[in-house]
């Protein structure tokens, strides 16, 4: 039996048993999925619920549907992984935000750092562009809600401002790995707040003012990783070692 799709829908959208789907949502299984009266899809609201409904109308700027019925979303992690990952050419950053939704971060904050290559520019059409991605992301691997994507954020402020335990992976700190850190921690933190540096690494100056602000300086290993490498790595690697993949 083939895999329902689903869908996120804005809270509220679905009141009753008669739905009304986003003009948006409407073309996509009209056009791209070319589905048809009778199928059927599944809508999360992104606050727990998820529901199956049957199409009952659709052409490519409107959907009606009726909700068959209703379950649970999928558990989010209980661990709230922040991941502040610098700029990168668009392609790049948007594979972080891609694959760090399928690992489970909570949030991606975009990080402006000194060595960055690309500038905190692109306002409203780029947000709109992360938030799809996340999105799509997030109803590809069933995520219980769509991750949050904040405004990029200098360096200064978001170490200054990050919630939970907060860690840099940084190539000058080769004594401390961040595997064998995040097994000796004697209690598992409610909240992580990861930052990966840009192409060319952390500032010097940046490095230090981390640590004056109360980063803990780990490293990933021998081998020099991209930048997306490297996110994508250390997400996997904290979601890992604090219980949140491979199973119990």
């Amino acid at each position: 039996m083939a895999t329902i799709r689903r869908f996120f829908v804005p809270p509220g959208a679905i009141e009753g048993v008669e739905v009304s789907l986003q003009p948006e949502l409407a073309r996509r299984l009209a056009t791209v999925l070319r589905l048809k009266r009778g199928d059927r899809v599944v809508l999360a609201d992104g606050r727990g619920r998820d529901c199956e409904v049957e199409i009952t109308a659709l052409t490519p700027r409107s959907a009606l549907a009726t909700v068959v019925l209703e379950r649970a979303s999928p558990p989010e992690p209980r661990l709230e992984l922040v991941l502040y990952q610098s700029l990168l050419r668009p392609q790049r950053f948007e594979l972080v935000l891609e694959k760090g939704t399928e690992l489970g971060v909570s949030r991606f904050v975009p990080l402006v750092s000194a060595r960055a290559q690309v500038k905190a520019e692109g306002g409203l059409q780029r947000a709109q562009r992360w938030r799809r991605i996340v999105t799509e992301a997030a109803e590809q691997c069933g995520r219980g809600c769509v991750p949050a994507v904040d405004r990029p954020l200098a360096f200064a402020e978001a170490v200054r401002t990050a919630p939970g335990l907060r860690l840099l992976p940084w190539e000058g700190k080769r004594s401390r790995g961040l595997r064998p850190y995040l097994r000796g921690l004697k209690s598992i933190p409610e909240v992580v707040s990861l930052f990966i540096g840009p192409e060319g690494g952390f500032a010097d100056e940046e490095a230090a003012l981390a640590r004056e602000t109360g980063c803990v300086a780990v490293s990933l290993g021998p081998r020099v990783l991209r930048s997306e490498t490297a996110g994508i790595v250390a997400a996997a690697l904290v979601m890992h070692e604090l219980g949140e993949l491979g199973g119990s």
